[in-house]
């Protein structure tokens, strides 16, 4: 089912671009009105200029999926602090999780809108091509970036992937173009991830193997991002191969027993694990000084797994969490090594092949664990495989995101995980396969759109 996403609701999304994007080079084309900003991109600098702007394209992720999963909790006193849409979003709220007009659904589709301009303008130049190498690889960072933002809103806005019903179950607006009077619409699931898959596809030939910085995609990036793709999708057999590729790009992996614990941020940005860097917006909700850790979470990690205290250390009354790939307080959400790797070991599992996945689970703790302490583990089965890799992924991916997703594919196996949260003396529980798991869509753009929300 498709559903008409007027011109207006896209011109919300391209309005906050508008206002955020501070790229000096692009500042006159972004303060015109858009029936005349097109001009302005004359030559390939432009449109990479247009794509450069890390701000807006890279560090502009939406944070929904962190702040609704496990990995953290709120006191009381701080929840009852923060404003009612938080509030509400924290504790999974079936309405009224976002302010209008600012918020996770604007930043996603505005980063679309910047592609679509990209790829636009592209196709505009390649008609007269001056820089035919420069084009193409803009047209592949544009594809990238537009397939991880559809990626970004399927993972908020939708209910997990199932082959039965994904014709059924309800997608998201996909524009393709910058043009704001073509309709879009809300494709259904299967949709969804089909062009999310074919913008990815599409880009890694026009991609290098290795961007002159994290920041721009590459090949090794495309891979890894389309084996996260195909891992939310179940397709084990394509995830693990191009979680194969990823790592024929970038294996590096950093050895904990290097690293200093005492340091406030012991993991520095763009890393050698790094293959692409962005990260979520800092949402008052995660933040070090408010979020503490799930106990559960923290109970996870043995004394000798150098984990517990790279990642985590003692703040006000309870541990907070350090261990961003950002050496800073923000939060990582980009393609890494690690998550990478775990993938692999995942659908090497799923796939039948015990020794593979337990080489590859073996590989990432070897360089967590203390030396002296290290042990391998072993597993009789794929299943027993299976629930070592799950439960590490947990242990080594806390805060980038991921989290969300993979309660909805395990939950929607069985695992049946149960998320509570407690303020006060009030419980609030989200069940396995709750409609909620698809966050509600804004309602100021329902009223303008008229698409329909999320079932509740």
């Amino acid at each position: 089912m498709k559903t008409k996403l007027t011109n207006h609701s896209i011109a919300i999304a391209f309005m906050v671009a508008v206002v955020t994007v501070s790229c000096n080079s692009c500042k006159k084309f972004l303060d015109e009105k858009p029936d005349s900003k097109l001009a302005t991109i004359t030559g390939v600098k432009d449109i990479q200029a247009l794509l450069d702007n890390y701000l807006r394209v890279n560090e502009n992720d939406q944070a929904v999926t962190q702040i609704c999963s496990d990995d953290s909790y709120l006191p009381e006193v701080t929840f009852n602090a923060r404003k009612e849409s938080e509030r509400n979003l924290y504790v999974w709220a079936p309405a009224s999780v976002f302010e209008p007009s600012f918020n996770a659904w604007t930043d996603t589709y505005g980063t679309v809108y910047i592609a679509n301009l990209a790829l636009d303008r592209a196709d505009a130049l390649s008609k007269n091509p001056v820089d035919p190498a420069g084009l193409a690889a803009v047209r592949g960072q544009a594809l990238f970036h537009r397939g991880r933002e559809f990626l970004q809103a399927v993972s908020v806005w939708c209910v997990d992937y199932d082959k039965a019903t994904a014709v059924q179950s309800l997608g998201i607006p996909m524009p393709l173009s910058p043009d704001f009077n073509i309709p879009s619409a809300r494709a259904n699931l299967e949709e969804s991830f089909q062009q999310i898959i074919s913008d990815l596809k599409a880009a890694i030939p026009l991609l290098p193997n290795k961007s002159i910085t994290p920041l721009r995609p590459s090949k090794t990036a495309a891979y890894g991002l389309l084996a996260r793709v195909l891992l939310y999708k179940d397709d084990f057999l394509g995830a693990g191969k191009y979680a194969d590729s990823c790592l024929q790009g970038n294996s590096k992996l950093i050895d904990f027993n290097t690293l200093n614990p005492a340091a406030n941020f012991p993991i520095s940005k763009l890393n050698g694990e790094v293959s692409f860097e962005s990260k979520m917006v800092t949402s008052s909700l995660i933040v070090q000084s408010r979020a503490f850790i799930e106990p559960s979470l923290y109970a996870l990690y043995p004394e000798n797994d150098l984990r517990k205290t790279i990642f985590f250390k003692m703040g006000a009354s309870d541990w907070v969490f350090k261990g961003n790939y950002e050496g800073d307080g923000s939060f990582f959400n980009g393609i890494s090594t690690n998550e990478i790797l775990l993938i692999r070991a995942e659908c090497a599992a799923r796939n039948g092949d015990l020794t593979a996945a337990l080489a590859d689970l073996n590989l990432l703790r070897k360089n967590r664990i203390k030396a002296s302490a290290y042990t391998a583990l072993t597993a009789g089965t794929g299943i027993d495989a299976l629930q070592l890799i799950k439960r590490e992924r947990r242990m080594e991916l806390p805060f980038r995101g991921l989290r969300w997703m993979d309660i909805k594919r395990w939950n929607s196996e069985g695992d049946g995980i149960i998320l509570t949260r407690r303020i006060g003396q009030a419980s609030y529980t989200l069940e396995p396969k709750s409609l909620r798991y698809a966050i509600a869509i804004p309602e100021d753009l329902i009223q303008l759109s008229r698409i329909p929300q999320n079932p509740r």
